[in-house]
């Protein structure tokens, strides 16, 4: 008799085994999508703020960078409200996953767009200086060629206007 249980149990060992495998495999592929859309989204921040700081190391104006940190921030509040959403209302969860990679794809490009515009204005700023130093310099050459010029002459002249007067 022991053995008749002995073997009814195994026999239910195996059926079971599907099913098992089945609960975990669906249950990955539940969870592999929010890992997945979490590690894009960090990529996405990661990759938006290296792009935000080469726009300010580029040179970008406090008040052009001013938008692009206030949707930053928005989506620090889209990404609170994702954290304190919970994880059984996947709807909302791929709502605020979706707001925020669309926000952070689109300041990613404004900040890119502005990184090279500021870029273009350093460029152009610095130019400008080196040119207007270059002028600078020849302008000031010219004039102290023309004033040594006059110099000359004034002595010339007085040199001119002197009386020899005999012993």
């Amino acid at each position: 008799m022991d053995l008749r249980i002995l073997e009814k149990e195994l026999t239910k060992i195996p059926s079971r085994l599907p099913i098992l495998l089945c609960a975990i495999f669906a249950t990955c592929l539940i969870v592999y999508p929010a890992l997945v859309a979490s590690q894009s989204y960090s990529i996405q921040l990661n990759n938006t703020l290296q792009d935000l700081r080469g726009a300010e190391a580029a040179g970008a104006k406090p008040s052009e960078m001013e938008g692009l940190i206030d949707r930053m921030n928005s989506v620090a509040a889209l990404e609170t409200q994702l954290q304190n959403t919970p994880t059984e209302d996947d709807a909302r969860r791929a709502q605020l996953l979706q707001e925020i990679n669309s926000t952070l794809a689109s300041v990613d490009g404004q900040a890119t767009q502005l990184e090279m515009i500021a870029s273009q204005r350093t460029y152009m700023d610095h130019l400008i200086a080196y040119a207007s130093a270059g002028i600078g310099a020849i302008a000031g050459t010219v004039a102290y060629y023309y004033g040594v010029e006059l110099y000359r002459r004034y002595r010339t002249r007085l040199a001119f206007r002197m009386i020899i007067k005999p012993k």
